[in-house]
């Protein structure tokens, strides 16, 4: 990858072997960047997500620009298909957008990668999850009802304290 580099932990002992090296290995990728594209895949693998989307959301993150999909299929070594794919269910879930360039029909893509939106794309879920929830209480009956009810307790307490967390985040970013 040109457009980024990893910089090593500064650290005398470290070596072009520990994974915290810029020199790239064969796939272009060091063994930093492969490791966390390949983590990134796994995680999001786990939320229910094809692996190649979460591959693509650690790749992106870690580009400094946009980038179209001939080079993903180039740099990652995916089908062009499956990167579109995953390209558009990122943006669906408004982890990436898409740009284009003047004079061009080629679309490039981009990672938006600041906790703060990630956090409230995570709580806009949530929130849908919540009514979801609240809106089985009144045809429940019994345990279930009280199940729902707490269940949907608790979702409301945790999008209501995340969005303190982002508000007291942006708070101290702004004061330094």
């Amino acid at each position: 990858m040109t457009d980024h580099e990893i910089t090593p932990k500064a650290d005398a002992d470290a070596s072009p072997g520990d994974g915290l090296s810029p020199v790239p290995g064969p796939d272009g990728f060091s063994d930093a960047e492969a490791a966390f594209i390949s983590e990134m895949g796994s995680l999001m693998e786990r939320w229910g997500l094809p692996q190649a989307t979460g591959r693509l959301f650690g790749y992106l993150l870690l580009r400094n620009k946009p980038v179209d999909l001939d080079t993903m299929t180039r740099e990652l070594g995916q089908a062009k298909s499956g990167l579109s794919v995953a390209a558009r269910q990122l943006e669906s879930w408004t982890l990436v957008r898409r740009t284009t360039r003047p004079g061009s029909r080629r679309i490039d893509y981009e990672a938006v990668g600041d906790l703060q939106h990630l956090l409230l794309v995570n709580n806009a879920h949530m929130r849908k999850f919540t009514e979801t929830l609240s809106s089985g209480i009144p045809v429940a009956r019994g345990e279930a009802r009280d199940r729902l009810a707490s269940l949907a307790d608790l979702f409301s307490g945790f999008v209501e304290q995340t969005e303190a967390l982002v508000a007291d985040w942006e708070a101290r970013r702004a004061a330094s």
